[in-house]
C-alpha cells in the first residue's frame, strides 16, 4: 500500500516547514524533543546550519514517507484500509521505525484488536520526558483517522478509455442471389400498350386546339377588364367587319 493525499496532508500539517527564509528554503532547527529537523520533520543526517530549498524539502519528505510506508507494509500482518494505513504511516513518521515495531498499537492490531490498537495512539504523546500538546493533538487526529471508515466516492469514477460503437450495416446479399434478381427482371415480358385509334387521337388534338383558344379569350378577358375604352372599340370593330364580311358573303 501507499499513503493517500490526505495522510500526506496530515504529515505535512503536524511537522509543519518551519525556519522559512527569505528566498523560501528552510534552515536546520531544535525540535522540542531536542532533534536537529529540517523541512516536513526530516531528521536523517541533519546537521546546524543546514539549508534546504522547497523541493529539496517536498523531496525529503517523500523519501521519508516512503521508508515508513515500507515498515508498516512489513510489520502488519492483517487486512487494512486505507484510513488506519495512513493513520499509521502518520505515527511511524513521527516516532521512527524500531518505535512502530514495539509498540502497543502494533501489537493489538496484528492480534485482531482494531478498537485497542486506536487507543494505543495516545501513548505516543511525550517527547523530551515530557507531555507535548503538539504530540496530543496529532495522536488524537491520527486515532480519529484510524477509525474513519473508507467512503464509498459519491459518482463511479469516469472512463478515461472510450472506444466507438461500430456502425450496424445492412445485411449483404449475395452475388448468386442478386444475379437472380437481375436475371428475373430482365426476363420478364414486356407490356406493350394496345394502338390508340385516330378518332380519339384527332380529338386530343382538337381539344388541344379549343385549349389555346379558350387561353387566348381569357387574356382577353384580363385586358378588357384594365382597358375597358380599347376593348369596347376593339369589339365594335370586330363586330362591324363580321357584320361586313357576312353581308359580302351573301348571294
Amino acid at each position: 500500500m501507499q499513503i493517500s493525499d490526505e495522510g500526506i496532508r496530515l504529515i505535512k500539517s503536524f511537522e509543519g516547514y518551519h525556519t522559512r527564509l527569505k528566498d523560501g528554503s528552510c534552515a536546520a532547527y531544535l525540535c522540542p524533543a531536542s532533534v536537529w529537523t529540517i523541512g516536513f520533520g526530516c531528521t536523517e543526517g541533519v546537521k546546524p546550519g543546514m539549508v534546504w530549498t522547497a523541493g529539496e524539502a517536498e523531496a525529503g519528505l517523500r523519501r521519508e514517507i516512503a521508508k515508513f510506508e515500507t515498515t508498516v507494509n512489513r510489520l502488519v500482518t492483517v487486512s487494512i484500509n486505507q484510513n488506519e494505513y495512513d493513520a499509521m504511516v502518520s505515527l511511524a513518521y513521527n516516532i521512527g521505525s524500531a518505535g512502530f515495531a514495539r509498540s502497543t498499537l502494533l501489537r493489538r492490531l496484528n492480534n485482531g484488536d482494531r478498537s485497542g490498537a486506536a487507543k494505543a495512539f495516545e501513548m505516543w504523546k511525550s517527547g523530551g520526558g515530557r507531555v507535548l500538546p503538539g504530540l496530543v493533538s496529532r495522536r488524537q487526529r491520527e486515532a480519529a483517522l484510524f477509525l474513519k471508515p473508507v467512503e464509498a466516492p459519491d459518482e463511479p469514477f469516469m472512463a478515461q478509455s472510450v472506444t466507438e460503437a461500430r456502425e450496424v450495416s445492412k445485411p449483404a446479399v449475395a452475388v448468386g442471389t442478386t444475379a437472380a434478381v437481375i436475371a428475373v427482371t430482365e426476363a420478364a415480358p414486356a407490356i406493350i400498350p394496345p394502338a390508340v385509334p385516330d378518332a380519339i387521337t384527332q380529338g386530343i388534338s382538337n381539344v388541344g386546339a379549343w385549349k389555346g383558344v379558350g387561353e387566348t379569350l381569357w387574356a382577353f378577358r384580363d385586358w378588357a377588364l384594365h382597358q375597358p375604352t380599347m376593348a369596347g372599340a376593339v369589339t365594335i370593330t370586330v363586330a362591324g367587319f363580321y357584320l361586313w364580311s357576312k353581308k359580302k358573303a351573301a348571294p
